[in-house]
């Protein structure tokens, strides 16, 4: 009996037994070129749902981080979002002057800040958690709660260092 998992080995060992440069049909075999599909379609509806004066998905992700753990500091954001440093500290101050957090002074290590979610902040992560209910339910809407957990687990696979 062959299984899924069986044809899939064999899927990818007929891809790594070609010689170089006769594949060339990125658009029905190329896992990335599919991903890199679905994101480009899941971006435009997310912008599309959220308008031109939203927060960016990266400033998104970080209030949420900040919002579920409370007095994070900077370095430890800047590992979770995969960011530089210097790259963390633009997001913050953009979130900073919007109102959305605040920076707390760490007595004990006075070169670094908890960032704390405003109440602004809360109200901006409720608002965009009724659109991003609809944007999910927009990219999913072809997908059966079954293969939309799947496909998540699949991803995640993929992502994983």
């Amino acid at each position: 009996m062959v299984t899924s998992a069986d044809s899939l080995e064999d899927d990818v060992s007929a891809f790594t037994d070609v010689p170089p440069l006769s594949y060339v049909d990125l658009q029905r075999d190329s896992l990335g070129y599919a991903i890199k599909r679905a994101q480009v379609r899941t971006y435009g509806i997310l912008f599309n749902v959220l308008g031109p004066d939203s927060l960016t998905p990266g400033r998104m992700t970080a209030l949420s981080i900040i919002a579920t753990q409370q007095g994070i500091n900077q370095s430890v954001l800047a590992d979770m979002l995969g960011i530089t440093r210097a790259g963390v500290v633009k997001v913050i101050d953009s979130l900073q002057s919007g109102g959305y957090v605040r920076r707390q002074p760490i007595p004990e290590d006075r070169r670094s800040y908890s960032l704390e979610v405003t109440e602004r902040g809360y109200a901006e992560l409720r608002r965009l958690n009724m659109l991003l209910r609809e944007h999910e339910k927009q990219i999913a809407a072809k997908l059966t709660a079954r293969e939309r957990k799947q496909l998540i687990a699949l991803l995640e696979k993929v992502a994983a260092e």
